[in-house]
């Protein structure tokens, strides 16, 4: 098989797993945004890459999206503007990421000033409720909900990356 037919496969495998799991695909995604490259990219490289078609547009929730070819792509919104959503708008966090490096007291700390949609808005947008107990749940049992999700995510994680 070609190179170019191994590549092409290899990133549609990476490309189903990251639609059928988000975990993967922020994982993924943390990865590129740390990146730092040490090579110097010529300014008509950087400038053709930004024109392209598939060039990262920023969402309102800050990562990127990539435009299909003729696709129209709202504006995100301004803070002013009201953002309809059914929970409301998840907070900058990535429990996981901050179970990492903060533990539970961190991550107990990055939640502390959330209120109760915002917590509800962050359940749903890493989807740490899979089996559905959360919405009778109170804000410090939601906060405490979301610590131990982000542990047993962070245990997994560990035990998957440990090779």
């Amino acid at each position: 098989m070609s190179l170019n037919k191994t590549l092409d496969r290899l990133f549609d495998e990476i490309r189903r797993e990251a639609k059928r799991n988000p975990d993967f695909a922020d994982r993924l995604d943390a990865v590129l945004q740390r990146h730092d490259s040490r090579r110097d990219v010529a300014e008509d490289v950087l400038d053709e890459v930004a024109r392209d078609e598939d060039a990262p547009v920023a969402t309102a929730s800050g990562r990127p999206k990539r435009n299909k070819p003729g696709a129209v792509v709202p504006s995100a919104p301004q803070p002013s503007e009201s953002v309809a959503s059914p929970v409301g708008l998840a907070p900058e966090i990535n429990p996981a990421g901050v179970f990492r490096k903060g533990g539970e007291d961190g991550l107990r700390a990055a939640l502390a000033d959330q209120d109760l949609s915002a917590l509800r808005a962050l359940v749903a947008e890493h989807n740490l409720d899979p089996s559905g107990v959360t919405p009778s749940l109170t804000r410090d049992e939601l906060a405490a909900h979301i610590v131990a999700q982000a542990k047993r995510r962070a245990e997994r994680d560990e035990k998957m990356f440990d090779y």
